[in-house]
């Protein structure tokens, strides 16, 4: 059964498949598209922009798992081509943005802020959480979403971002201190405005 196999035997198991036979690529899918989605969102912060990128994300491991040369886990593998896709996509929107900004846009942000702000005491914690996840620096979401969205351990996140694991762990420690302090903040705004 292909889901009792591990990263690596799948791999091989869909290179020696692909392209005729989709089978252990489908069981690869199954395994990741619902992490490769939340990393997608958190890092675009736009549904639509993250099945976009999520899609991409796939549709790259099918055409490129030959490149795959396991020199690092494929996890890691597949989670530095999130990360690209959605660096990319990302400088791509920005620009966009720049380029198109119109006054409905604008009025949207302003409702999309007012939303954000009119929490009500009845939300659950997650719903904070991620609202203090996109009030974050991107580089700050990015590293948190990758440790505790994709679940990638410290030495995995070290290769996806490029960097010295010391380095990525006090990337790690200062983007978990200004998640707390944006929290604590969200926390007391919100008791303020539901007592007075």
């Amino acid at each position: 059964m292909l889901s009792s196999l591990n990263d690596d035997e799948l791999v091989k198991r869909c290179l020696r498949e692909i392209p005729y036979r989709t089978e252990a690529y489908q069981e690869i899918l199954n395994r990741y598209e619902g992490m490769v989605y939340s990393t997608c969102y958190r890092m675009l912060g736009n549904a639509q922009e993250a099945e976009e990128a999520c899609q991409d994300t796939f549709l790259r491991i099918f055409h490129k798992l030959h490149q795959f040369e396991g020199r690092s886990a494929f996890k890691t593998w597949l989670f530095r081509i999130v990360y690209n896709f959605c660096m990319t996509r990302r400088r791509k929107l920005a620009t966009k943005r720049e380029r198109d900004t119109t006054v409905g846009e604008e009025i949207t942000r302003k409702v999309d802020d007012h939303h954000r702000e009119a929490i009500g005491p009845d939300q659950d914690q997650r719903e904070y959480v991620h609202q203090a996840l996109a009030e974050m620096a991107d580089g700050d979401r990015e590293i948190l979403t990758l440790r505790f969205i994709s679940d990638l351990s410290l030495e995995q996140m070290a290769e996806v971002l490029d960097l010295k694991l010391s380095a990525t762990k006090m990337r790690l420690y200062r983007s978990m201190e200004k998640f707390r302090e944006v929290f604590e903040k969200m926390e007391r705004n919100r008791q303020t405005k539901y007592e007075s």
